[in-house]
């Protein structure tokens, strides 16, 4: 199979794995800013966003490491000693974290630091499954733990959040239970201990070398993420960090979308470096990658006054005009992700932790300087010249390990067409609407016919030979 067959079918699996629940908090938006008021939302984004800070630390990225190193594995004596190594070191991580709740439980909100602490067990419980069924090679298992824990998270947050009124509290307790309950079936269905021997010598060192310097990659994307929330929760209020988390939703479900190719990218980067057409396949993905992603920008932006009107209370709507900015940011995070499936393959993850490290202290530093006299739009704006940053910078240290060319006459026909886009998002008349939408969708046809052509020569190749 060609590896960028196999890129997109992978692609595919992870889609069909991940949908459920990676849009569960996009389809669920109706229900919560209509229940919930700007200040609870921004309370519950902000628990989220700490949560997520704290995970690299409590799994040492445990996950990242134990998946990579599969790849690679012969026999399975060697997955056990991986997935074995993997589990008791982050079984260390989550002891020193609860160690550390239950010390700020002393002092802190308790029901707070207790419902912390069990969302941040869960999302590592999670995160850790997830990598240990695609590792093994269980991509139906991995396809229908995501998929359940979607519907029952969709079924607890209408429950607890519409029915019994549970509000913050509803919300984070509707992914607890359903990450916890469906992951504890999946272990007794599969007999997961029969992959974990702790008396197996492991190479720890190895594993961590691994993933240790891509903890400050991790972090300081949450940094950049978090640095925003934290900055307008303490200048301009909960209020406006509801709105700011609610015009986040959107870019969030772009790079869900992309989270499915990187997932697939990371593995198929690692099986292309033994090849000796490796630099093409690069190549070719790296064109296809920034032609799907701007397309995916264009038309979010298009169709983003439709999308608002139903997706969305009228209380948040002075949010969508945050969008297009942070959709671009996105753009240029994702395309620093590329880059970053390139240095993982090389098992060089350094110059991962040292440009993101870079990209959050501008974003922190931004963030600061402009918020007062640009309200949201500073953490906005500080987004996306961070995300720039670490395209760019990345973008310089990828030469080294492979060429990679996009066409500049490409280039200025996307930037053409980004300010038409603009141009009609801003003025959002009907007729200005339709046509966005319309111009939109023809230009991404147009831009990405190469990859339309591979999808629908392989559906045919499945269904119709």
């Amino acid at each position: 199979m060609k590896e960028e067959h196999r890129l997109i079918k992978n692609t595919g699996l992870i889609a069909l794995g991940n949908l459920s629940t990676k849009l569960v908090s996009f389809f669920l938006l109706p229900l919560y800013t209509a229940l919930l008021t700007t200040n609870q939302y921004g309370t519950v984004d902000y628990i989220i966003s700490i949560s997520t800070f704290c995970v690299p630390f409590a799994t040492m990225l445990m996950d990242e490491s134990m998946f990579r190193y599969l790849i690679d594995a012969k026999n399975d004596n060697e997955r056990k000693s991986i997935i074995s190594v993997a589990v008791k070191i982050t079984g260390v991580g989550i002891l020193i974290v609860s160690a550390i709740c239950g010390i700020l439980y002393l002092f802190i909100n308790k029901v707070m630091i207790l419902v912390f602490l069990m969302y941040m067990i869960s999302s590592v419980v999670a995160t850790l499954f997830s990598a240990f069924l695609r590792g093994i090679g269980r991509t139906d298992w991995y396809a229908l733990y995501n998929c359940i824990t979607g519907i029952l998270n969709v079924i607890l947050n209408v429950t607890l959040i519409a029915v019994f009124r549970f509000g913050v509290y509803g919300m984070l307790f509707a992914f607890i239970i359903a990450q916890s309950s469906v992951a504890i079936f999946t272990a007794f269905r599969i007999h997961v201990w029969r992959f974990i021997d702790f008396k197996a010598s492991g190479n720890y060192r190895e594993m961590l070398r691994y993933s240790i310097p891509m903890i400050p990659n991790s972090i300081s994307w949450s940094i950049i993420n978090l640095s925003d929330r934290i900055v307008i929760m303490n200048v301009l209020g909960a209020s406006a960090s509801g709105l700011y988390a609610v015009a986040y939703k959107f870019p969030t479900l772009m790079d869900t979308v992309y989270g499915f190719f990187y997932q697939s990218w990371k593995e198929s980067s690692a099986r292309a470096l033994a090849k000796d057409d490796s630099d093409a396949f690069f190549q070719k993905i790296f064109v296809y990658l920034i032609n799907f992603l701007i397309s995916v920008v264009l038309l979010m932006t298009a169709f983003m006054p439709i999308i608002f009107r139903f997706f969305v209370n009228h209380r948040y709507y002075s949010a969508i005009y945050c969008v297009p900015i942070l959709l671009f940011a996105t753009f240029f995070s994702n395309l620093s992700g590329f880059f970053g499936g390139v240095f993982t393959a090389h098992k060089n993850t350094w110059i991962l932790g040292t440009t993101t490290v870079w990209s959050a202290i501008i974003n922190l530093v931004l963030n600061i300087v402009l918020i007062k006299t640009m309200g949201i739009y500073a953490a906005a704006f500080a987004t996306l010249l961070s995300s720039f940053f670490i395209y760019w910078y990345r973008r310089m240290k990828v030469k080294g390990m492979v060429k990679l060319s996009y066409s500049k006459r490409i280039i200025f026909i996307n930037i053409i067409a980004s300010g038409v886009v603009l141009s009609l998002f801003m003025v959002q008349t009907p007729l200005a609407i339709i046509s966005s939408c319309i111009f939109a969708m023809g230009y991404s046809i147009v831009l990405n016919k190469q990859i339309l052509g591979i999808v629908v020569s392989g559906i045919k190749a499945k269904f119709f030979n």
